[in-house]
């Protein structure tokens, strides 16, 4: 690689995945940055096998208490200690294709900062196309290609003599802020890619899918007053489209898309 990529990743409890997320970062990043939440299981043993691997250890914290532009400012501080020419900001499982590589090779260097297109994994082959409304009047919406998918701002080019930011910082669960999960400020220009993307695996995670993440998000939102824990882990899980009422509608995923 021409250019020195460092990865920040904050993390917690990923032990299913974060071995495949490595193995795939390994192949063109310099450095990943772990910075750990407090695991309790065998993700710092995993993530402390790889040589490439810069671990660090977040403060105790009440797990409810979330602080996130706090551990993001944390994590970038860590990150650019290793002067990288690109950042790339990933959570543990989520995994850029393989022409990531070439798009490197090839990079426009005049962009700052650049949104990729996500894709949810409903399976280790396959993602959803469907959409529909809960219940509960959420709109959901499956489909990676469609006019408004999800996508994030995961690569930024690194410039030493800038001040970069995630003021003002926010609590709580969600997006850092407009460019999330970049900081605040980076400057223009940015510029959308479809050249490689990120699969989120989030959704085959045991965790998720036996209800236990929907269970967790229900007690935050009570909590931080949004509504009672049953109210909104009904709203959860009709919004995770696991139940018989919303069969999914699978796409199968080019080969192209995972690393040999």
């Amino acid at each position: 690689m021409k250019h020195k990529v460092v990865a920040g990743i904050r993390i917690k409890n990923e032990e299913w995945i974060i071995d495949r997320t490595l193995d795939s970062l390994k192949r063109f990043c310099d450095t990943v940055v772990i910075y750990d939440d407090q695991s309790t299981d065998n993700t710092e043993k995993i993530c402390r096998s790889y040589d490439f691997v810069d671990w660090r250890s977040g403060p105790p914290r009440d797990p409810y208490a979330w602080h996130a532009g706090q551990q993001a400012t944390d994590l970038f501080k860590f990150v650019k200690d290793h002067d990288p020419d690109y950042i790339l900001m990933l959570d543990a499982d989520e995994i850029p294709t393989p022409s990531v590589i070439e798009f490197f090779n090839s990079i426009n260097e005049d962009i700052n900062l650049w949104r990729t297109r996500m894709i949810n994994l409903e399976d280790d082959s396959h993602y959803r196309i469907d959409s529909y409304r809960t219940r509960f009047g959420a709109n959901i919406n499956w489909d990676p290609f469609s006019e408004n998918a999800w996508r994030k701002y995961t690569l930024m080019k690194y410039n030493k003599d800038f001040q970069y930011t995630y003021e003002p910082l926010k609590v709580g669960l969600g997006s850092f802020g407009p460019f999330h999960p970049a900081p605040n400020n980076v400057p223009s220009p940015h510029m959308q890619t479809e050249d490689f993307y990120i699969l989120h695996y989030g959704r085959t995670s045991p965790r998720y899918r036996s209800g236990k993440k929907q269970q967790f998000l229900a007690k935050n939102d009570e909590i931080t007053g949004v509504g009672t824990y049953e109210a909104r882990l009904a709203h959860h899980l009709a919004c995770s489209g696991l139940g018989d009422d919303t069969p999914p509608t699978l796409v199968k995923c080019k080969d192209e898309w995972f690393w040999k």
